[in-house]
């Protein structure tokens, strides 16, 4: 991925910055609207996640048992913290003592840090870049982030920096850009969307009323939404001339998931990542969301469904998750 593909939208949006300068800028004014609905926003993602970090988990310390009970943890892309005390409810949280947070978003760390004051662990927050940090950790975790970054080989250098030898790397919330339109995925996702459409609806008001209608009547009554609010922002910073739609917006912050507007990029890819991080052993791939949505979202038949396939670690889900000792 280059970051020469957002040229196209720099001249849509009228934007006289950099390439690197947009998705940076856009990036962070994203995330910072997106915060304060976060956790509400992905319930579905807490029972899912904890149950795939138990498991990557499970898969490390069978294969290596922490010397100490002083490890280090730094959280890229923490966001509001969610990851790190998924770790720390794990089987891995009782070996570690200090936490670093690291994000480039201000508001996203405002909510990390609330949670870190729970947490009982020795914590700090860094507002910045991977590439900002210079000391070396005993575990690094990195949740939903790999999909947003565009230089991917540049930042898996900067990992391995980061990670003594002997350290533990979960990576987990990412589209499998291996599976993602492979047959047998696609089949399930149509199979239960098929099933979601045969089944019975509660209807609104609002349903009933075309959505470009609706949203002018909400800006009429200031209730913009968070797309509306971020265009504004941009537009008054004089980021871009030119508003974005969401999904102009979601393919600068998700840039390596497909949208409407780029059929290209399509995932992270296991393959690429065993080409990158050289200097580690993959301890366990693991694959989840075999029907386009995470378990806690499907109807109580797929559930058990889902849970079959995440038994049987089948790697075509929607997602990927994996766990990395460095050599």
């Amino acid at each position: 991925m280059s970051y020469q593909s957002l040229l196209p939208l720099l001249q849509k949006t009228g934007s006289t910055l950099s390439p690197e300068q947009f998705q940076e800028r856009i990036n962070i004014v994203f995330h910072n609207f997106e915060a304060q609905h976060y956790d509400a926003m992905h319930t579905d993602m807490w029972g899912s996640l904890q149950e795939q970090i138990n498991l990557l988990v499970d898969d490390v310390l069978a294969c290596k048992e922490p010397e100490s009970q002083t490890l280090r943890l730094l959280d890229i892309g923490c966001g509001t913290g969610l990851s790190t005390q998924m770790v720390l409810h794990s089987k891995l949280g009782e070996y570690i003592s200090q936490l670093t947070l690291l994000d480039t978003s201000p508001v996203m760390l405002q909510h990390a840090e609330a949670k870190a004051k729970t947490w009982g662990k020795t914590y700090r927050t860094i507002n910045g870049y991977l590439s900002d940090v210079q000391e070396q950790f005993d575990v690094i975790i990195i949740s939903s982030v790999l999909h947003h970054i565009p230089d991917l080989a540049t930042f898996l250098q900067q990992v391995d920096k980061a990670l003594h030898s002997g350290g533990i790397l979960i990576h987990i919330q990412d589209p499998n850009g291996d599976y993602i339109n492979s047959e047998g995925y696609l089949q399930r996702k149509k199979e239960y969307e098929k099933i979601l459409s045969a089944l019975p609806k509660k209807r609104k008001l609002t349903d009933f009323i075309p959505k470009s209608t609706l949203k002018f009547i909400k800006r009429l009554l200031h209730r913009k939404d968070y797309i509306d609010l971020i265009n504004d922002q941009l537009l008054a910073e004089k980021t871009i001339k030119k508003r974005m739609t969401a999904d102009d917006i979601w393919s600068v912050t998700d840039i390596h998931v497909e949208t409407k507007s780029d059929s290209v990029n399509k995932g992270i890819s296991l393959q690429f990542l065993k080409s990158q991080l050289q200097n580690f052993d993959l301890v366990r791939m693991r694959s989840y969301g075999f029907y386009g949505y995470l378990k806690s979202d499907l109807i109580e038949t797929y559930q058990q469904k889902e849970a079959q396939f995440i038994a049987e670690n089948q790697p075509n889900g929607r997602n990927i998750a994996c766990v990395w000792i460095k050599k």
